[in-house]
């Protein structure tokens, strides 16, 4: 165990504690082998040994509780408690981190997903019903989308999803197309009428006629500006539950574009 936490520990105690260790042991073989054992020094030797052993094994479990303690809280300051996705501030400081490391060359797909009606889901079934539905919904979406995608919960009832290094309108039909498949099985097992919106915000890599050749412009032109995609997004799914419910809408992301105004917060 010592051992194992060398490098949590300082070379000085590491020493220390290693020294209480050994050096009784190597004096009483000494004693032993140059003179004759002592019933009384082998039996203070031994007392200390265990004393150390149980110290160290205690010292052991606590390290272990208190790791288990720091990764629990941290998990429940990360994660909603209701679908154990990420919540929206870790969500957010995810997919902000990835936006900030793409270039013209990476593509990803940012959706915001909405359970329709979901107030008169709530009123007519109850809120348990409505609780169970916004795990449902956070289930289908963490099973269809790859491990290193990012999904959270924004709140309530909605939900945003990062899709990294795709930005394929194959993929995004598929993926979608079983997740409303999936959700309408799910809904006519329990006879209900439960569906969602989509706001999809593709952004494809750029091409180099769209970035030039060896422009000074090129890095600007081709960033990622999260608040943008976010908006765009959030537009998509207007239109969606605008004009129709329970499928999706894609906006393609324009690199050249300005961020709007109206960014979500």
């Amino acid at each position: 165990m010592l051992i194992s936490y060398r490098k949590n520990l300082d070379r000085i105690i590491f020493l220390s504690m290693m020294s209480f260790f050994v050096l009784p042991v190597l004096a009483t073989i000494y004693q032993a082998l140059a003179y004759s054992f002592s019933l009384q020094c082998l039996a203070i030797v031994i007392s200390t040994q265990i004393m150390f052993v149980m110290d160290t094994v205690e010292m052991n479990m606590r390290f272990h509780s208190q790791q288990a303690a720091y990764e629990k809280a941290r998990y429940e300051a990360e994660h909603d408690g209701m679908t154990g996705l990420l919540n929206k501030e870790a969500g957010w400081k995810h997919m902000r981190k990835y936006f900030d490391r793409m270039d013209s060359h990476d593509e990803a797909m940012l959706m915001f997903v909405d359970i329709d009606d979901f107030k008169t889901i709530n009123d007519t079934y109850g809120h348990t019903v409505g609780d169970f539905w916004i795990r449902e919904v956070a289930s289908q979406l963490r099973h269809i989308y790859r491990h290193d995608d990012i999904i959270c919960r924004y709140g309530g009832d909605e939900f945003i999803a990062l899709i990294r290094n795709t930005a394929s309108e194959q993929v995004l039909e598929t993926t979608l197309g079983m997740f409303f498949q999936q959700l309408a099985r799910a809904s006519e097992q329990h006879g209900q009428d439960v569906h969602c919106s989509v706001g999809v915000c593709r952004i494809a890599a750029a091409d180099g006629a769209s970035l030039g050749t060896g422009s000074a412009d090129e890095d600007a032109i081709g960033s990622v500006d999260f608040d943008q995609c976010v908006a765009q997004a959030d537009l998509a799914l207007y239109e969606t539950k605008r004009f129709n419910k329970g499928t999706f809408t894609v906006y393609n992301y324009d690199r050249s574009q300005p961020a709007p105004a109206n960014i979500r917060a």
